[in-house]
């Protein structure tokens, strides 16, 4: 079946409350939605994030991409041919690559729709629960310990803390929160780039002295310091996870092959898609890296293919899929985000997701 068009639209989703980190602070997401509309009617949905300040991506720049280049590589063409449209729509322009992630996240569902089976079933996933951290937005130490004990209380054992504007100040963030941390709760620290190799040295030396329980800190220096990042994960004995150093699947292999990072965040955003994922996590898992699946400030409409996906790769060994628990939404998909749970699920053979507010058939 031919695709006919493909469609956007733009929608503001209100945060419950602010998002703040060493990079932004966002009181509400623009999400652009896209549509890949086949002949015989079959809608397939994707959706990105406009982020300026992380991927360089604005709504109508989003827009451009999607009914521009991206449009006219797709249109006419057959749906069936899966892996020729993604490598079209990789092709259609330079970089932009959370416009292309919306457009493939629609072109794939789509497809397997027209295959009557969930995302989640043609990865070869089976339904799961598995647990989501939650993210403490950059703040004053003593809002921040009130927040973490909330989420504490809601059965969270994993929370990522945003830190990186003041190292005097991310110091006692992180004392401040381990102080009300119950056995088995871990944080993880992410930077957002904030430090330099030498602060980050000296900075983990002395968490890892107090014996802070760390699962990992996330991309400690600048996406462009690699040696900076090599330095900081020989150094420490704590996991260092690379996220914005790790765009594409090149970018994972030269990170792997110069023992640069202990772990990678893949994020459809970033990358471009889901099979650009999958790519990452394989070369990872053939290395022996761990990946997680993450996200930016995004809808449940691409949280969901994420989680699904997550679920499928056996190297994706952790998520931190929390967006959809900060937005003011209600969309259904075949992904429920409960409290620290994320469910994937998997529709009846003959049905499909509508991705509308409430609706499930």
């Amino acid at each position: 079946m031919e695709i006919a068009s493909l469609e956007t639209k733009r929608k503001i989703i209100t945060l419950e409350r602010p998002f703040v980190t060493s990079v932004r602070t966002v009181t509400s997401i623009e999400n652009v939605e896209v549509s890949v509309i086949l002949k015989d009617g079959t809608i397939g949905k994707g959706a990105a994030p406009p982020a300026l300040a992380v991927t360089g991506e604005s709504p109508s720049s989003i827009e451009a991409v999607v009914n521009g280049p991206a449009a006219e590589v797709l249109t006419g063409v057959k749906n069936e041919d899966l892996q020729g449209n993604v490598r079209r729509i990789k092709e259609s322009c330079y970089g932009n690559f959370s416009a292309k992630a919306a457009v493939e996240m629609a072109v794939i569902d789509a497809f397997v729709q027209q295959r009557h089976c969930s995302l989640l079933q043609w990865l070869g996933g089976t339904p799961s629960v598995f647990e989501n951290d939650m993210t403490i937005s950059m703040d004053e130490p003593a809002r921040m310990k009130n927040t973490a004990e909330k989420y504490i209380n809601e059965g969270f054992r994993y929370l990522k803390m945003k830190v990186g504007d003041d190292l005097k100040k991310d110091y006692q963030r992180i004392r401040t929160i381990a102080e009300v941390l119950p056995q088995g709760v871990m944080l993880r620290i992410d930077a957002n780039q904030g430090w330099t190799s030498k602060e980050a040295i000296a900075f983990i030396h002395q968490l890892e002295k107090e014996k802070i329980p760390l699962d990992f800190i996330e991309q400690p220096v600048a996406a462009d310091d690699w040696a900076g990042l090599k330095k900081v994960t020989a150094s420490t004995t704590t996991l260092i996870m690379a996220d914005e150093s790790c765009k594409t699947y090149t970018d994972a292999h030269r990170l792997i092959e110069q023992r640069a990072c202990d772990m990678i965040n893949i994020k459809l955003m970033k990358c471009g898609g889901l099979l650009e994922a999958w790519k990452i996590a394989d070369i990872a898992e053939a290395a022996g890296v761990p990946c997680m699946m993450g996200s930016m400030m995004e809808s449940i409409i691409s949280a969901s293919p994420a989680a699904e996906l997550a679920v499928a790769h056996p190297n994706i060994k952790m998520v931190d899929l929390d967006a959809p628990k900060w937005l003011r939404e209600n969309t259904v998909t075949a992904v429920s985000f409960e409290g620290h749970q994320i469910k994937a699920i998997q529709p009846a053979k003959s049905a499909h997701i509508k991705y509308e507010e409430g609706e499930l058939r």
